[in-house]
C-alpha cells in the first residue's frame, strides 16, 4: 500500500508520462510537420559556406596557430661553445721577437732605448691570438696570459656563452661573454673574464636587409673579424693583420645590402679603432672627444649563376680614421684602408685582404700612446672540405711594421721602444668535423723573417676541439 503522503506526486508523474507519450505518437504519425512547428516560429535553412569563407576561415585559423606557436617559443636563446687544446711552441721559447742589443742590424735607430725585432703576437695558440709566451722584454711590465715558457701543454682556450633575446619582430638584444682560465700568482686567481658583445640590433625596413646596432658591437673594417671566433673559423688561429680589423668597437654601426644585394654598404662611429684589446692600440673608453669612423663598401657577385651553383664573389673596400687610442687630445690620427677579396664555393672558400696604415704616436712614452707605420700587409687563405668530415687550409700572411713607444727627443732622458717586424707567417691546417657540435682542429705556423732580421726559429704547433651548442 502507497502512503497517502507520496500518492500524489505519484498520480502526477504518472499523467506527464502518459501525456507526452500521446505527443510523440502524434508526431511520428504526422512526420511532414517541422520538427519545431508546435511553438508557431518558422525556421531558416541553413546558410551555404563558399569556397571564399572557407579560405579565409583557414587563414584566420592558420594565423591563430602561428600566434599561438609563437607564444610557445621561448624569446631568449643561447649559444656558444668549449674551445679546448694542446699547443707546442718550436724555438726561442714561444717567443716571438729578439732583441737588437748594440744596434748590429739597425743602427739608424740607435736613438731608441730598446730595438726589437720579429712579432709579439707572432706565436699565437688559438683564436684569441694569444702569443705562447710575450717573453720578458726590459724596460716593460706586461701581462701574459699563456706564459708557457716554451713549453707544451693543454689549455682551454675560452669558454663562450652568447645570449640572444628578441626584443621584437624587428629587434634583437646580443651579448658575448668569455671565461678564459689562466694561471694566477701569489694567491690571486689568473682568470678572467672578458665581455666582447653587447649590442641591439634594429631593422627599420620590412625587408630586413637594413640593420642599425647600437652598444659594443663589431667592426665593419675588412672581413677576417666575421670569423674571430672559435666556433666561426674554419683553422684556429688569426692572421698576422687580424689585430688591427677583429676587435670589437663601442658605439653605433649601420650595414645595408642593396640592388638586390649586389652592393653592401657598413659604417660606425666609435669611441676607438678596430684593432683588438691585447694589442697596443686598443681603447674601449675614450680619454678625447673625438670619435673613429670606419666604413667598408663591397661588390657581391653571385657568378653561381653562369655557373649554376651557388658560388659567390665579393670585393670590397675599408677605411677607417679617428684620433689615437689612449691620447688625451684630437692632435694626432689613427687610419687604416684596406682591399678585401673572397671567393665562396659550397665546398671551398679562398679570401685575401691587403691594408695599410699609421699613427703618429706621441713624443712623451709615458702617455702609452703608440705609433705606427704598417706598410702594405695582408693574407691570402684557402679553406677546402674534402670530404664531409675533412676539411684543409693553407694560409700566408705577412706583416711589414714598425711600432714605436714615445719619439727620442735631443736631450731627452725618457725610455723609447721601437718594434720591427717584416715576417712572413705560412700556416697549415686540418679540420675533422665528428658532427655540427664537435670538430677538432690541427694547425702548424712556420714564421720566417725577411729583409735584414735575421732568422730565429719561433714556430707554433697547436691543436683545438670546439665543442658548441
Amino acid at each position: 500500500m502507497i502512503h497517502r503522503s507520496w500518492a500524489w506526486p505519484v498520480v502526477m508523474a504518472a499523467s506527464l508520462l502518459a501525456r507526452s507519450a500521446v505527443a510523440q505518437e502524434e508526431r511520428a504519425a504526422a512526420p511532414s510537420l517541422p520538427e519545431d512547428a508546435g511553438d508557431g516560429v518558422e525556421t531558416a535553412p541553413p546558410e551555404t559556406e563558399t569556397p571564399e569563407d572557407q579560405i579565409a576561415e583557414l587563414k584566420e585559423r592558420l594565423q591563430q596557430d602561428e600566434e599561438e606557436r609563437k607564444k610557445s617559443v621561448s624569446r631568449l636563446s643561447w649559444n656558444g661553445y668549449v674551445d679546448f687544446g694542446y699547443f707546442a711552441p718550436i724555438g726561442n721559447g714561444g717567443v716571438g721577437w729578439i732583441r737588437d742589443s748594440g744596434n748590429v742590424y739597425f743602427p739608424q735607430y740607435s736613438n731608441y732605448s730598446w730595438v726589437f725585432m720579429g712579432d709579439l703576437l707572432g706565436t699565437p695558440v688559438n683564436s684569441r691570438g694569444e702569443a705562447a709566451s710575450l717573453g720578458i722584454a726590459p724596460g716593460v711590465s706586461r701581462f701574459d696570459s699563456v706564459s708557457s715558457a716554451g713549453a707544451g701543454g693543454f689549455i682551454v682556450n675560452e669558454v663562450n656563452l652568447r645570449p640572444r633575446y628578441q626584443l621584437a619582430d624587428n629587434a634583437i638584444l646580443r651579448a658575448s661573454v668569455n671565461f678564459v682560465p689562466r694561471t694566477g700568482s701569489d694567491f690571486a686567481l689568473g682568470d678572467f673574464v672578458e665581455l666582447d658583445q653587447a649590442e641591439m640590433e634594429y631593422l627599420p625596413t620590412a625587408d630586413g636587409k637594413t640593420s642599425i646596432f647600437v652598444g659594443k658591437t663589431m667592426s665593419v673594417f675588412g672581413i677576417e673579424y666575421k670569423e674571430r671566433r672559435s666556433d666561426q673559423r674554419f683553422g684556429i688561429t688569426p692572421s698576422l693583420v687580424g689585430r688591427y680589423t677583429d676587435g670589437p668597437q663601442l658605439g653605433i654601426k649601420v650595414r645595408s645590402k642593396l640592388l638586390n644585394d649586389w652592393l653592401i654598404l657598413a659604417g660606425a662611429v666609435s669611441n676607438g679603432s678596430s684593432t683588438t684589446e691585447q694589442f697596443h692600440f686598443y681603447s674601449e673608453i675614450d680619454q678625447n672627444w673625438g670619435k673613429t669612423l670606419s666604413g667598408r663598401a663591397a661588390v657581391a657577385i653571385p657568378v653561381g649563376h653562369l655557373l649554376h651553383n651557388d658560388d659567390r664573389l665579393e670585393i670590397g673596400l675599408s677605411g677607417e680614421w679617428g684620433p689615437q687610442d689612449r691620447a688625451t687630445n684630437n692632435s694626432g690620427k689613427i687610419w687604416f684602408e684596406g682591399l678585401d677579396l673572397q671567393y665562396v664555393n659550397a665546398n671551398f672558400t679562398v679570401k685575401g685582404q691587403l691594408m695599410r696604415g699609421a699613427a703618429p704616436g706621441l713624443p712623451d712614452s709615458g702617455t702609452d700612446v703608440y705609433g705606427l707605420k704598417l706598410h702594405a700587409s695582408g693574407f691570402l687563405e684557402a679553406d677546402w672540405m674534402v670530404l664531409p668530415y675533412l676539411g684543409l687550409m693553407g694560409r700566408a700572411a705577412l706583416r711589414d711594421a714598425i711600432v714605436t713607444l714615445g719619439v727620442p727627443m735631443p736631450g731627452s732622458t725618457s725610455e723609447t721602444r721601437i718594434y720591427i717586424t717584416d715576417q712572413i707567417q705560412y700556416t697549415a691546417g686540418v679540420r675533422v668535423v665528428f658532427n655540427p657540435h664537435v670538430v677538432t682542429k690541427l694547425e702548424y705556423l712556420h714564421n720566417q723573417q725577411l729583409g735584414v732580421i735575421p732568422q730565429f726559429r719561433d714556430d707554433v704547433f697547436t691543436s683545438s676541439m670546439v665543442l658548441s651548442f
